[in-house]
């Protein structure tokens, strides 16, 4: 049994027909939607500029989105990991601290 679906998707005014794995046909219709929105986006009013180009457009300005959520990501993971060591340190320092009380009380 294929796991994969056909959906048929609107960019830009056109249905396509698209194989995509079954319970991602949201997320690729949503895809589409947002192809379609940078799309439009695109000042092409005197009709000079031809479909081609303004899909490659798109497809630029969706692969900055891309690079920009990929790198922000980036930097949320490496300030996580410093609040991680900043813990660990904190920690590590409580637990010194309960050793001593601990030996204090066995001491007295």
């Amino acid at each position: 049994m294929s796991n994969q679906t056909v959906i048929k998707v609107k960019i830009n005014g056109k249905f396509y027909p698209i194989s995509c794995e079954v319970g991602e046909e949201s997320r690729v219709k949503e895809s589409a939607d947002l192809l379609t929105e940078i799309i439009n986006s695109i000042d092409n009013s005197d009709g000079k500029v031809s479909e081609s180009k303004i899909l490659l457009m798109s497809a630029l300005i969706l692969a900055d989105k891309n690079i920009r959520n990929s790198n922000r990501n980036k930097t949320e993971v490496e300030n996580e990991n410093l609040n991680f060591d900043e813990i660990l340190t904190w920690l590590e320092k409580v637990n010194i601290k309960f050793n001593n009380i601990a030996r204090l009380i066995d001491n007295s």
